[in-house]
This record gives C-alpha cells, structure tokens and sequence, in this order.
C-alpha cells in the first residue's frame, strides 16, 4: 500500500499575540496540495500590517486566525521586519501575497481535477472572474458567488442562505473568499462549519487585479516591500487610510499596551 508524502507543518511563531507560519512558496504548495487530497478541512490566512489593525478591532477574524485549523502565511515585509527584529529568522521569501502563489494553486486544482469554488467581490467582478480564470486554466471547474448579501440574514430565501446552499452543492475542494479584510475571515467564523469544502483561503482583492478592478503590482516591487507604495500610487483614496493611518493607530496602540505592562510590573 502506498502511503501518502505528508509535508511537514510549517515553523509557528507569534507575533504581538498572533500566530504566523513561516512558508515558501514551495512549502506553502505542498501543504495546500496535501491538504486538498485529504480534504482535511483548513483554512489559509495571512498576515500584514493591515491584517494586525484589524485583529485589534474585529473579534470574529481574531477567533478565526487563532482556530486550530488555520494556518497564516506572512504576506507584507513590515512583519518579516517585525519579526527579524524579534529574533526569529523570518526572510524575504517567506513573505507571500496571493499574487505570488495563487496561480499556481489554481493550476495544481486544474491538473489534478480539483473543484474550486469564489465567494466574494460585486456581482460583476466575480463573474468577470469566472470569465477570466476559466479561459486561463480551461479544465478548471470553477464556480463562484458575490460578496453582497448581509452576514447576518439567514432566513429561508435570503441572498445569504441560497449562497451557502449553492456552495454546499458544488461542494469545492478549493473555496476562495475574498471579501476584504475583515469581514472575510468573520464570514468563515460564522459560516465555516456548515459548508462544505476541503481548503479555504482569505484572497482579498485577488480576483480584480485580474478583471481591471485594479492594477496589478510588479512582482519586483514586492520583492523590495513596495507593493504597498504602488497600490498607494495607484488608487491613493481606497488605501490611503490602510497604508498611511493605520500603521499610526497601529504603533500608537502597541506602545501604549507595552507602557501599561511596564507600569503593570512595576
């Protein structure tokens, strides 16, 4: 009988609280595509700067990236500093965006006849979307659904309970959600036991840099930990907030816990 090559887990470590997985590229692959022939049921998350402001404000995703069964990638250089500067030997290359790794997973789902399923984005994008992958990766079996119903109406016909219904039918391996931070990951909070999927991942934004809905980054400027600098660039009003502002409130919060346990211990 043949058995099965399990990858190893991926080193954990924590950040300000926070569970982070140190993956490569190629390590993050072989977990996702072990986990799809198992169907062991996991969810991807990730983690940047904006990713920490919103942990601070959104109890659902908190619950979500401490779950067991949630492993978080690092997808920003600001935590790989961070962590440098902690003494953990994170490097560039665990740093991942969705960018970065995406397609090559919705390539492995295609040659290995792995189903994919989309929740999220307007009505428009998302089916855009669908156009866009299922002619760059033609045996793909790709479904998806928008993003625009309310989280919390789950009565009998609700946009909500037909969407949950239709993906329970499909019944993907892969199950893309790709709402924004947060309210993606408290979707999965929320709704991750009743559907019925193999791996999900927290995708952002990853379905309009592909239908026009925004510009992708060069993967140099990645490299460099500018991609932020380019999408502020480019679309200064939707991420002037989370690149400017936010990392403010960010370090402002984070000084003030550690005087409190300073004074704590005094």
């Amino acid at each position: 009988m043949e058995i099965e090559y399990q990858p190893a887990l991926p080193l954990r470590h924590h950040l300000f609280s926070w569970p982070v997985d140190l993956f490569s590229k190629v390590s993050l692959l072989e977990f996702l595509k072990y986990r799809l022939s198992t169907r062991s049921k996991t969810i991807i998350a990730n983690l940047n700067l904006h990713a920490l402001h919103c942990l601070e404000n959104s109890a659902g995703m908190a619950s979500l990236i401490n779950a067991k069964n949630t492993f978080v990638h690092i997808d920003g250089m600001p935590i790989v500093w961070l962590l440098k500067a902690r003494g953990i030997g994170a490097k560039s290359y665990h740093r991942l965006t969705y960018l970065d790794w995406a397609l090559d997973a919705l390539a492995l789902c295609e040659s290995e006849g792995w189903t994919v399923g989309y929740i999220g984005s307007t009505p428009e994008i998302c089916q855009k979307g669908l156009v866009y992958f299922r002619s760059e990766f033609p045996g793909l079996q790709i479904r998806g659904w928008d993003g625009f119903f309310d989280m919390s109406d789950t009565t009998t016909g609700s946009k909500l309970s037909e969407t949950l219904s239709a993906v329970n039918a499909f019944k993907p391996d892969l199950l893309i959600v790709g709402m924004g931070m947060p309210r993606q990951e408290e979707f999965l909070q929320l709704y991750s036991g009743q559907l019925n999927y193999g791996v999900a991942i927290c995708s952002g934004a990853f379905f309009e840099y592909f239908t026009g809905g925004q510009k992708r980054p060069p993967r140099f400027w990645g490299r460099l930990g500018l991609e932020w600098f380019y999408r502020l660039a480019n679309d200064p009003r939707r991420y002037s907030r989370r690149y400017l502002l936010e990392p403010l409130l960010l370090a402002r919060r984070l000084i003030w816990s550690r005087r409190r346990k300073v004074i704590g211990r005094a």
